[in-house]
C-alpha cells in the first residue's frame, strides 16, 4: 500500500510540473516541427513526418492519408505533413519572433494549427494584397502570438520556392471581424500583405471582439 500512495504522489507531482510547464513544452515541441517543415520546405522535399506524441502536444494535424513508412525501432506512429502541394512558403518576422510555415487557402482549423494560412481558396503569391490569418495561442511563443510586438516600420520577409520577397510594416490597427474590406484588392497599387489575427479578448463572452491588421508593403 505504501508504494501505492508513494507511486500516485510522484505520479500526481509529475502531473503537476506537466501542467505548469505545459505551454512552454508546446513551444518546443512546435518550434521543433516547424524547423523541420521549414528546412524541408527549403530543401524542396515533399513531405515532412509528425510522430504521433508531436502531433498530440502541438496539435500539429498530419495528413492522415499520407502513407510514410517508419523505422521497425520507432515504435510511434509517424504520419506526414504535405508540403509540396499545401505549403506557400515562410513567414518571417524578427522583431516579434515569427517564423512560421505558411499554407495556400483557404483557411481551416487544421492549417491554422499546423500554422498560418492564406484566407481565400483563391489566394496566391502574385495578388496585389495577400491576407494571411494566423491564431495567438495565448501563452505560447508560436504562431501569431507575438504579432503585437511588431512596429511600423519593421521588416517581413516571405520565403517561397522561387524568390525571397521583404515587406516593411505600414500600418497596425484593429478592426471589427466584419470588416473585411481589408482584403481588398487596390488595383495597381504595390503588393502588400494583411495579416489578420484575434485581438481584444473578453473572458465574459470568451470570445476575441477585434481582428489585429498588420499592413506591410513590399520593399522594391
Amino acid at each position: 500500500m505504501r508504494i501505492i500512495m508513494r507511486l500516485a504522489g510522484v505520479l500526481l507531482i509529475a502531473a503537476a510540473v506537466v501542467l505548469f510547464f505545459w505551454q512552454d513544452i508546446r513551444e518546443h515541441f512546435t518550434d521543433r516541427v516547424n524547423d523541420r517543415v521549414i528546412e524541408a520546405f527549403q530543401n524542396g522535399d515533399d513531405e515532412v513526418e509528425v510522430n504521433s506524441v508531436e502531433s498530440f502536444i502541438t496539435g500539429i494535424e498530419p495528413d492522415t492519408s499520407a502513407n510514410t513508412e517508419v523505422e521497425e525501432e520507432d515504435n510511434l506512429e509517424a504520419r506526414g505533413i504535405n508540403i509540396s502541394d499545401d505549403m506557400a512558403g515562410i513567414l518571417n518576422i524578427d522583431s516579434a519572433d515569427i517564423s512560421e510555415p505558411l499554407y495556400y487557402g483557404p483557411v481551416t482549423e487544421s492549417k491554422m494549427r499546423n500554422g498560418i494560412s492564406f484566407v481565400h481558396e483563391d489566394d496566391h503569391l502574385d495578388m496585389q494584397n495577400i491576407p494571411i490569418s494566423g491564431h495567438r495561442v495565448e501563452g505560447a511563443g508560436i504562431r501569431f502570438n507575438y504579432l503585437d510586438r511588431a512596429e511600423i516600420g519593421d521588416t517581413i520577409e516571405l520565403v517561397t520556392r522561387e524568390d525571397v520577397r521583404e515587406y516593411e510594416i505600414t500600418e497596425i490597427f484593429n478592426v471589427e471581424p466584419s470588416q473585411v474590406e481589408v482584403m481588398d484588392q487596390n488595383g495597381d497599387s504595390p503588393q502588400e500583405l494583411t495579416l489578420i489575427t484575434c485581438d481584444s479578448y473578453n473572458p465574459e463572452t470568451l470570445l476575441f471582439e477585434e481582428r489585429m491588421i498588420v499592413k506591410a508593403e513590399i520593399i522594391e
